[in-house]
């Protein structure tokens, strides 16, 4: 999927050399943002799929065929690159075990794979979940990827980037969000006095970037789209209504009524063995009243989308694919 929107978020100028950036997780949401980003600078790109690609389709990436769990494929994919990302992970999935084999042991095997390969700098795009390892598995998983990159500190200039919710064209989760503002509503599963924070794709990915062309100061960075103290459920209604150019009415769920969709969802992935992600695991999550990002921000990134845009970026994308469909 092309989206043909990148404008960069900093002048080219900025850019010392022409980078070979290897990455994986380039076939997922935010990894397609990440090539068109890249290109887009300048970079040359090596990405890992777990399926062929036809060169006729995108000529301008190197794609390496294999999985995280493949030795070969992780050595051929980092041999000779300056930068590796690492954005694969598993954001759903049917046991603690499942999360932790691929968020924690398949980053091991990255990491390792590029220390054997003399690479120099790694960027992990990690979670702002991993600073609450003990709310459910998925947040543990992502901060025991973040602890493998620590121990290879001596060896290698790594960056952990902790987005929070992110959102944009092409995501396949927080098109539910955009559903509901078409139609009139929103379900709000969080307090009414939760905060957190919100990101566009094409910052996280700019972000990403700005990490990959220069030093950084600091090791971890709370990304979000610059809004100080985060945004309440209705301020998220109050933009989605914007961008539909129709009031919203917002209901908030009871905490009980989560823990029932929660258990529907588990029960469900269970008998259909396809994870959801909206399991009794992840409701703690949820519930958490705190999901607010901290600076500081990577050196040479601003964040680009305010909520408003950004929300009304994603309502016209979704429009033009005909995604979004007015009921009431």
């Amino acid at each position: 999927m092309k989206f043909n929107r990148w404008r960069p978020a900093f002048s080219a100028s900025v850019v010392a050399e022409t980078l070979t950036i290897a990455m994986t997780g380039a076939t997922g949401f935010l990894g397609r943002h990440l090539i068109e980003c890249a290109r887009s600078s300048g970079h040359r790109v090596r990405a890992l799929t777990r399926r062929p690609v036809n060169a006729n389709t995108d000529s301008q990436t190197v794609w390496v065929t294999g999985t995280l769990d493949d030795s070969a494929a992780l050595k051929t994919l980092v041999a000779g690159a300056d930068v590796v990302v690492h954005a694969a992970g598993a954001i759903k999935a049917l046991s603690r075990a499942n999360f932790f084999l691929v968020n924690r042991d398949g980053t091991e095997a990255v990491v390792s794979a590029a220390t054997g390969e003399g690479v120099k700098r790694l960027v992990l795009v990690s979670s702002l979940a991993a600073r609450e390892p003990t709310l459910s598995p998925y947040a543990a998983s992502k901060r025991a990827a973040e602890m493998v990159v620590e121990e290879y500190a001596d060896r290698l200039d790594a960056i952990i980037l902790r987005p929070p919710a992110i959102y944009g064209p092409g995501d396949g989760e927080t098109v539910r969000l955009f559903q509901m503002a078409v139609n009139g509503f929103m379900l709000a599963p969080g307090h009414p006095a939760a905060r957190l924070s919100l990101i566009h794709v094409d910052d996280v990915a700019s972000a990403v970037l700005a990490c990959c062309e220069h030093p950084q100061v600091s090791r971890l960075f709370e990304i979000d789209d610059g809004a100080t103290g985060g945004y309440r459920w209705q301020d998220l209604a109050d933009a989605a209504g914007q961008a539909v150019d129709r009031p919203l009415k917002i209901a908030h769920l009871a905490s009980v009524f989560i823990w029932i969709l929660g258990l529907a969802g588990t029960l469900k992935g269970l008998i259909t063995r396809s994870p959801a992600m909206l399991t009794l695991a992840k409701v703690p999550e949820l519930r958490h009243p705190d999901w607010v990002a901290t600076a500081p921000r990577p050196d040479g990134w601003v964040p680009r989308w305010s909520l408003k845009d950004g929300f009304k970026d994603a309502i016209d994308w979704y429009s033009s694919q005909n995604v979004l469909k007015r009921y009431f």
